[in-house]
């Protein structure tokens, strides 16, 4: 008895491992790079630090873009997209474009 309900188990297993792998690969792009959370707040055409803002929590970071030649192609108000565990931040309004984020976010201040 005990032989049959490991066997069962492995098979159930090595099936969900499979329909697990086939679903990651199969996943586009554009939903992998996350839905927008925030919006940019500011540019600094200088340093090419870009300020952004969680519209839910009120966190603000900075990033910079992957490519800085694109900087002019973004805007304030523009929807981003951040995954805290790469430190990559997308910005959706242009096309795809990726940055790295390079401060981590803070919680503003307490209202008085």
């Amino acid at each position: 008895m005990k032989k049959r309900k490991t066997r069962a188990w492995l098979l159930v297993s090595g099936m969900a491992l499979i329909i697990g792998a086939s679903i990651t690969i199969t996943v586009p792009p554009e939903v992998s790079a996350g839905t927008p959370c925030c919006s940019i707040t500011s540019i600094d055409m200088k340093t090419g630090i870009v300020t952004a803002k969680n519209t839910a929590t009120g966190e603000t970071f900075e990033f910079r873009l992957a490519d800085a030649a694109q900087i002019s192609n973004i805007k304030v108000g523009d929807q981003v997209s951040t995954d805290s565990q790469t430190r990559e931040v997308t910005v959706h309004s242009f096309q795809p474009v990726g940055g790295i984020l390079i401060k981590t976010p803070k919680r503003p201040p307490p209202i008085k």
